[in-house]
């Protein structure tokens, strides 16, 4: 088989052009190929991937570590808020004075409590179980507020707001979702 002048022109364009790809595609510092590779867990089914997109990596591993110790901190801010409430309410049952209207209101307030502890937990296990690494909720009365790690987009509101909903029995109106970025 004999190679002529038009097949070497095609070949060394074939090659220009696939060098082009592969250095287009190391430069952009992603290091997945724009083709489902399958550890793709952001794309959602019907999306389309935009020709000569650029995918820049927003969050870097600090942040995320950070971002795991802004949870851890939340959480346990919350359970000390919590402790102390629970402090005062046992000094109010462990009072001999205080009369037993007082002490009523404390044992319902600590089992509003414990009700809210356990919606907040049910609530953070299953946004986790959805796939958001890191959540956390807190009741106080009829609000619930959301914290939820990422940048959320309508359908993540929509499926964090239906979790709280149904967990909680909390309406829209009184659920405050926030996502970090």
């Amino acid at each position: 088989m004999k190679f002529g002048r038009k097949q070497f022109v095609l070949a060394s364009l074939v090659l220009a052009l696939g060098a082009a790809v592969y250095l287009n595609w190391q430069f952009a510092g992603t290091n997945k190929l724009p083709v489902g590779d399958g550890e793709d867990t952001t794309s959602q089914l019907g999306a389309a991937q935009l020709v000569n997109n650029a995918y820049v990596e927003t969050v870097s591993d600090d942040l995320q570590a950070n971002a795991g110790e802004l949870f851890a901190e939340a959480r346990l801010n919350r359970q000390n808020s919590r402790d102390e409430a629970l402090e005062l309410l046992d000094s109010v049952l462990e009072d001999v004075e205080a009369d037993s209207d007082a002490k009523r209101a404390a044992v319902e307030e600590a089992s509003a409590m414990a009700q809210n502890i356990l919606k907040e937990t049910n609530v953070e296990n299953l946004l986790k179980a959805k796939g958001y690494a890191e959540s956390v909720a807190y009741i106080a009365g009829d609000q619930c507020n959301v914290v939820v790690a990422g940048d959320l987009q309508d359908s993540d509101m929509l499926i964090v707001q239906e979790i709280v909903m149904e967990q909680t029995g909390l309406t829209a109106e009184n659920i405050v979702i926030i996502g970090t970025k």
